[in-house]
């Protein structure tokens, strides 16, 4: 009874080795610097990953609410990146009147969601949604398009943000979903229900 016992026991502790050696499923990760209410991050999490059709995953690092600058925010969040964040979109408040800054070179984008608020939180979430589309887009060196439809083309005031469209255009998402494949994203097929992506 007892050797039988013990077999099962190594055979258990030798099934959880083997499935915590496996490496976890890259992702593009949105990270909350205590910057923006948790459901509405959600929100904008869920569609990030409807449209981009990529894994998404949302983490909340309070921690990250103490840098003073997106040069500070992006050295703290590089710390943070692992080999799975494929991009990692920090969202935060920071002082000054910049919107966004994406490096495609280290897949860092900060978003600044203290130059976006509004009491308005419909407007508000759009803004923050419209942002995750860009900063997704921008981290993958994609540059902004003409296309007056598409969420990554350039624009002057806030006002003409909120006029923006929410989605990229057919070639720009074609060209994304060629880009994150090249950097080991999964792909997700339309038509079927995707959890979010594990913390």
């Amino acid at each position: 009874m007892n050797r039988f016992f013990l077999v099962y026991i190594g055979i258990a502790l030798a099934a959880g080795g083997c499935a915590a050696s496996e490496p976890e499923e890259k992702t593009l990760t949105l990270v909350n610097a205590a910057a923006v209410d948790g459901k509405l991050l959600e929100q904008v999490r869920a569609f990030a990953q409807k449209e981009l059709k990529v894994p998404v995953r949302l983490i909340d690092v309070p921690a990250l609410a103490g840098n003073e600058s997106f040069q500070a925010l992006e050295t703290a969040a590089a710390e943070l990146k692992t080999e799975r964040d494929v991009t990692c979109i920090v969202v935060a408040e920071l002082p000054g009147a910049e919107h966004l800054r994406a490096d495609p070179d280290t897949g860092i984008a900060i978003i600044n969601a203290k130059a976006l608020y509004t009491d308005d939180v419909e407007k508000f979430t759009g803004r923050i949604r419209r942002m995750v589309m860009r900063a997704a887009a921008f981290s993958f060196g994609m540059e902004p398009t003409p296309d007056p439809y598409c969420v990554t083309r350039d624009y002057r005031s806030l006002e003409d943000l909120d006029r923006m469209g929410n989605n990229y255009s057919p070639p720009w998402q074609a060209r994304y979903t060629q880009e994150a494949k090249k950097r080991g994203l999964r792909i997700i097929t339309p038509g079927r229900a995707q959890p979010p992506a594990m913390p």
